[in-house]
């Protein structure tokens, strides 16, 4: 059985102008119809654009595979490029690998499901490129979208335990941060640490630092064990987590992770139940849980509790121009 992992969001829309809120021509703000714009908007390819790394912007491929019921897959394909040598010759090949995107546009619903895939690394980065491509066709409207991805709070160590055996990510570094503030009261660990931090803060306090990190990072390719069953590792979760200092987990896919910080919401989608969506010659009508709308219901009904992350401007370092 084939399992991909996707990054549960939310969108929703504001009004980005004053004309938002003169009625269209049936009478409806556009605000009151943002859905079934974005269902219009939906049905033609999306104005997806990349910024590479010489500062030009090119336009990615996508396509929809299906759409049915308010839901749409998409896939967005990146562009890349790998060079090699044949011989004596050195070449370079392009290619363009598609990562799924699950639209759940149904009334009321408006969450998004992104693969989280090599293609293009982490999610996020769809998110963005998604939110601007619909920005640019909502604006006629008067219209603007935000995606903010789900969380969920939890444990350190459940955190990093799920992401790594459940979603098979790797751990490329993880960071320690503490105060160089010889003033700071008790400080709640063994005999053994306290020396530890000592000698830590000499060292920084020698280089007229105000703070320190201790930063461990992993070869490339590889991954770091983080385990709480290591004695050593478990006494300096446990330090940070008793005295407030900050540990810091960069996984592959998931990207930063820090101690006391929410989860964010992740959920696991059978193969075929994307493939029967997208091959399906019929209306499924009411959704069943072996279906692709049964699985985004359960999606929904799970992250019911989450809270929404807290939107924040992205910007590029520099714009596309039309």
């Amino acid at each position: 059985m084939i399992m991909a992992t996707y990054a549960i969001y939310k969108y929703s829309f504001l009004p980005s102008q004053e004309k938002n809120f003169l009625a269209q021509d049936d009478g409806r703000k556009a605000i009151d119809k943002a859905q079934d714009i974005l269902g219009e908007i939906l049905k033609d390819k999306l104005p997806i654009v990349q910024l590479k790394k010489d500062s030009t912007f090119v336009p990615l491929d996508n396509y929809v595979t299906a759409s049915r019921e308010g839901v749409t897959v998409l896939v967005v394909c990146n562009d890349k490029n790998h060079k090699y040598k044949e011989k004596m010759e050195e070449r370079e090949l392009e290619y363009h690998p598609g990562n799924y995107v699950i639209i759940d546009n149904r009334p009321g619903v408006a969450q998004l499901a992104i693969e989280q895939s090599s293609s293009f690394g982490k999610p996020d980065k769809v998110a963005l490129l998604l939110c601007e491509a619909f920005n640019k066709q909502l604006d006629a409207y008067g219209l603007k979208v935000e995606i903010r991805s789900k969380w969920r709070t939890g444990k350190f160590w459940d955190a990093v335990q799920e992401q790594c055996e459940k979603y098979q990510d790797k751990i490329t570094r993880v960071t320690y941060s503490f105060p160089n503030d010889e003033n700071e009261g008790p400080i709640d660990a063994s005999r053994q640490l306290r020396n530890e931090m000592r000698l830590m803060r000499s060292i920084a306090k020698a280089m007229n630092a105000t703070k320190g990190q201790m930063i461990m990072e992993s070869d490339k390719g590889g991954t770091l064990r983080l385990d709480r069953t290591q004695e050593d590792i478990a006494r300096m979760v446990a330090l940070c987590a008793n005295n407030g200092y900050d540990i810091s987990v960069h996984f592959k896919y998931y990207g930063l992770y820090r101690f006391g910080a929410d989860i964010r919401a992740l959920a696991q989608l059978k193969e075929e139940l994307l493939k029967d969506f997208t091959t399906s010659q019929t209306v499924m009508g009411k959704a069943y849980a072996g279906s692709l709308i049964g699985w985004l219901d359960k999606v929904r009904n799970t992250t019911e509790g989450y809270r929404d992350e807290d939107p924040t401007e992205k910007k590029r370092k520099r714009r596309h121009q039309d």
